[in-house]
């Protein structure tokens, strides 16, 4: 209907609707505040098929599964069900802020994947839809 869209492509239009969203934004407004956990999942997901640019937005999941395990000596074993299960008690056991959701919603796909189990299955679905959508 709209063409191959691309990852690369997708992830520039969400970045500049989190863009307008964080702006004010017009009439149109795809980002509401509750919603921008959900767009930044979808940017954690496609980044891993993008260019260069994007290389990075994967690796915040694994900056937080990496502090969660360095706290092993401190309070035990942290794995990486606790490090998606805390993600998910942040982003939606507390009051929407932009940054905070973002942030949450890039680095959760990526916690949820490494827990494995049923914490995986969003994130494989998801993927699955996003790349049959986009064309990734």
């Amino acid at each position: 209907m709209f063409g191959v869209i691309g990852s690369g492509g997708a992830l520039l239009i969400i970045c500049v609707a989190l863009f307008l969203h964080k702006r004010g934004g017009g009439k149109l407004q795809p980002v509401k505040d509750h919603h921008v956990i959900y767009w930044g999942a979808a940017l954690g997901i496609l980044a891993a098929g993008a260019g260069e640019a994007f290389r990075q937005v994967g690796s915040v999941s694994t900056t937080f599964q990496e502090a969660m395990a360095a706290q092993s000596a401190t309070v035990g074993t942290v794995g990486p069900a606790a490090t998606a299960a805390l993600l998910v008690l942040v982003g939606f056991g507390t009051k929407p802020a932009f940054f905070k959701d973002l942030i949450i919603g890039v680095a959760a796909p990526g916690a949820l994947a490494a827990a494995g189990a049923m914490w995986a299955l969003p994130v494989t679905i998801t993927a699955a839809l996003l790349r049959s959508v986009v064309g990734a």
